[in-house]
């Protein structure tokens, strides 16, 4: 009651006129304040709690990960598995089962992505719907990765999240989460490795779930142990789970402690060291033993004392203090347990007349409650059928598990381009260059260099000589990827396939006519422009003037090319395009601006590792 007549009492009014009005949950472990956490959000309470829950645990993380695990492994039938039921998804367990079929062994070893095109017209229309949505929206995935070899880990698999929907899924607590995923796997050293391997768990292991960022430090609820709230003070002060025991541990081979002599000026130290040792297997302690763990016992009960006193003194205004005592039933009915140690164990002597009071009153309570249930019993035996509840609905919402509708389409713009002028929701950008692991960096800052080279020193000398300057490169590539923190002997590997695909370029038909010195050649160039009301600059690998088509010697059309790195046996050009065709239309727009608008333009993506070009009018 309280707590709602403050929170209206703040309402409409700015942060610095609100009267501050802080609850604390207080808990003696983070284990303690789980169940408060739910709670809470089950109620739809907002509250900030710091380092309460590990990142990992968190739902909508554990999807994020199911995700990446399926799209790396079609076989990942655990992964697969949580992608359908996940809330982007909300596959039926009906249609689950249909889809998969558990009852079929045969069905069993095949993988989910295929049975998903198979058995899809056995499901229900609404599963048909979420599982071929679902199927469309990942379809980008993995041509993404082979398209872009250096996008960062995080960022891939946040465009993936966003393309089925996940954005749809998460309030602004559960985004920040999520954002702090995307990071770490940035962060990754070896990528998709490190995703599979054990280095994620070692990654996520220190991490914990972001507070809530719309939750008022000022004027609302607040998660922490007693021991983080040391020093601070809240208007009201809530204790639950005093009867929560603390754990013992395992028993010691060797106890020790240390205490003070009777005379420290006679003695050569000022403390003497006891150590009792572990008994034998079925043998009695000793009494140094027996001494030793009573005195760690008591003071043990000590620092129970403290931790009650430093929860209790943090309440300005109000103090609430929650329990649950132990009871057993005998045959005298229920009778009230002694509490074992524990901070309810500390306040026993002032709590026990009010807890006993209350124990009385709730066994009344318990024998009204055992005549109902009698009664009850009777009256559901004369019922052969009972009616099927009608669906809970609260706040307009029908209560149940939180999933898209099977008819939902990702809006438009988020997710829908993976290459895209504009940061993408969280924290990357996916055509910002040489992304991803540091060795992938490294080998496309390499090659770009290479190709760069390669273009001056064509102005004056044969091809072959060009081939010869390249590998006489070497030395100062590698101190290059060295420097850039990679380790000599993958430097020097970096080094060497670099060199491979500038000098198999040079081989090329094409790579050759874009190299060769033209007319307003340059390479590396950058420009800064105004494009869509915004200053941009940008930086093409090599522009040129040529004429309209690949190959031909002179013209009045501008070609701007870029170099791409990536590889993918089979692969069509066209379904490269439209991954880096933005990036190159925004150059084209730029170009533009300080040419004038009547100038003919290409754009090209050239594939030195595939000796590929696509191109296009711009």
């Amino acid at each position: 009651m309280r707590i709602e007549a403050t929170r209206r009492s703040n309402a409409g009014k700015p942060p610095q006129d609100r009267e501050k009005y802080r609850v604390a949950v207080l808990g003696r472990t983070k284990k303690a304040l789980a169940g408060v956490a739910a709670g809470l959000r089950k109620a739809g309470i907002r509250f900030r709690a710091v380092d309460l829950e590990q990142l990992k645990d968190r739902p909508e993380v554990m999807d994020a990960l199911a995700l990446g695990r399926a799209l790396m492994n079609g076989e990942d039938r655990v992964a697969w598995l949580g992608v359908l039921r996940a809330p982007w998804c909300g596959l039926a367990l009906e249609d689950l089962h249909v889809l998969t079929s558990g009852d079929d062994e045969e069905l069993i070893r095949r993988p989910v992505p295929e049975l998903m095109k198979d058995r899809a017209e056995l499901m229900s229309a609404d599963g048909r719907a979420r599982v071929g949505r679902l199927l469309r929206a990942l379809e980008a995935g993995p041509a993404l990765r082979f398209a872009r070899p250096a996008t960062q880990l995080g960022t891939w698999l946040e465009q993936a999240w966003l393309r089925v929907g996940g954005a749809a899924c998460v309030d602004a607590t559960e985004r920040a989460n999520l954002d702090l995923l995307w990071q770490t796997l940035d962060a990754l050293p070896e990528g998709e490795q490190d995703f599979m391997g054990p280095a994620l768990d070692a990654a996520l292991e220190k991490l914990h779930a972001t507070p809530d960022p719309g939750a008022d430090s000022d004027c609302g609820v607040q998660l922490m142990t007693i021991h983080g709230s040391k020093g601070l003070e809240f208007e009201v002060v809530i204790v639950p789970e005093l009867q929560a025991g603390t754990w013992k541990g395992e028993q010691k081979m060797l106890s020790w402690m240390e205490r003070g002599v009777l005379d420290p000026e006679e003695a050569e130290e000022p403390t003497d060291l006891l150590v009792a040792p572990f008994q034998a297997k079925g043998a009695e302690r000793g009494k140094a033993k027996a001494w030793v763990d009573r005195m760690q016992h008591e003071r043990e009960r000590q620092e129970m004392r403290r931790i009650l006193y430093v929860a209790a003194t943090r309440a300005r205004e109000e103090l609430h203090l929650f329990a649950r005592p132990e009871y057993k039933q005998g045959d005298d009915g229920y009778e009230l347990a002694e509490p074992r140690e524990s901070l309810l164990w500390t306040a026993w002597p002032a709590f026990k007349p009010q807890i006993e009071r209350q124990f009385s009153s709730w066994k009344l309570e318990q024998a009204e409650v055992a005549e109902e249930v009698v009664e009850l019993a009777a009256q559901a035996a004369e019922i052969h059928e009972m009616p099927r509840p009608a669906s809970t609905k609260i706040g307009g919402v029908t209560k149940g598990p939180r999933r898209l509708p099977s008819d939902w389409s990702t809006p438009e713009g988020e997710g829908a381009g993976l290459l895209t002028e504009a940061p993408i929701a969280g924290l990357g950008r996916l055509y910002e260059r040489h992304e991803g692991g540091l060795e992938s960096r490294a080998l496309g800052r390499a090659v770009h260099e290479l190709l760069q080279h390669a273009a001056v020193e064509r102005k004056s000398r044969t091809w072959d000589e060009v081939q010869t300057a390249l590998k006489a490169l070497r030395p100062r590539v590698t101190a290059e990827v060295r420097a850039a923190g990679v380790e000599s002997g993958e430097a020097m590997r970096i080094a060497e396939r670099a060199i491979a695909i500038a000098i198999e370029a040079t081989k090329d038909e094409a790579g050759r006519w874009i190299l060769e010195p033209r007319e307003a050649a340059d390479s590396e160039v950058r420009w800064a422009g105004v494009t869509k009301g915004a200053v941009r600059t940008v930086q093409a690998d090599r522009v040129f003037r040529a004429g309209e088509k690949p190959l031909s010697e002179r013209g009045e059309v501008w070609w701007i090319v870029d170099y791409k790195t990536a590889q993918q046996d089979g692969v069509e050009l066209a379904d490269l395009r439209p991954f880096f065709a933005p990036q190159l239309e925004t150059y084209a727009r730029v170009l533009r601006n300080l040419r004038g608008e009547d100038v003919k333009m290409c754009a090209g993506l050239y594939y030195p590792r595939m000796r590929m070009l696509d191109w296009w009018e711009a």
